[in-house]
């Protein structure tokens, strides 16, 4: 009896297990195509499924680049200051040359030197413009890698629900197992918050654009007087 006893709570306990994984598993199966059923799906229900793949890959591909793209923007942005410190130091110089003209009381002097004020002063002015630019190139580019991650996770979804629809075309009867709903309403979360993240992106732009035309205004300005220049 208590052998018996025994076997049975052994068994209770492996049931109990055994039902506790199958039922984590039916959670996965909920939101998540299986690769292995797939396999039994005739090829020409999985061409939406293989279109799908080739937009997932290439909004990977968008992801790395935006990446890229903003490490560069970031180093741009780092030359800009660099430039910035030094138009800055030579207008001080410039600054401290019209003192010392001054002292002299020599006219031609004097003239030189305002002159040479001038020119510094609107080299550290465009100089200025160009780092305030370069910041929102930044800025607009952290918010188009954000907005490639979104992209990303559109395609995802879009993914998952076309493998789910051709699961479903192919007559499987394991696609009674799986949340059509739940593939429904993750994509359009993922669509909409990549609406507003390009939202977000076009406003950035738009104040890119007009930071970037005050900078080469005062640039061609610069380069007009015979300065550097960028």
């Amino acid at each position: 009896m208590v052998q018996a006893g025994g076997h049975r709570v052994l068994a209770g306990l492996l049931g109990a297990v055994l039902l506790g994984l199958g039922g984590c598993s039916s959670g996965r199966a909920s939101t998540k195509v299986d690769e292995a059923w797939l396999a039994r799906v005739p090829p020409a229900e999985m061409e939406p499924v293989h279109k799908a793949r080739i937009t997932q890959n290439k909004a990977v591909d968008e992801t790395t680049r935006a990446r890229v793209s903003l490490e560069d923007a970031k180093s741009a942005l780092e030359v800009a200051k660099t430039d910035e410190k030094a138009t800055k130091a030579r207008r001080e110089a410039e600054e401290k040359a019209l003192l010392a003209a001054r002292e002299t009381a020599q006219a031609n002097d004097i003239t030189r030197a305002q002159q040479g004020l001038r020119d510094a002063d609107l080299e550290h002015r465009a100089a200025q413009a160009e780092v305030e630019f370069r910041e929102q190139v930044v800025a607009t580019r952290e918010a188009m890698e954000k907005m490639r991650a979104r992209e990303l996770a559109v395609a995802d979804a879009e993914l998952a629900q076309t493998e789910y629809q051709a699961l479903l075309r192919s007559g499987d009867v394991r696609a009674k197992e799986l949340d059509g709903k739940a593939f429904e309403d993750k994509l359009a979360k993922a669509r909409s918050e990549a609406r507003e993240t390009q939202n977000e992106v076009d406003a950035l732009l738009q104040a890119q654009r007009q930071s970037q035309a005050r900078w080469q205004q005062l640039d061609s300005q610069v380069k007009a007087y015979g300065g550097s220049g960028r």
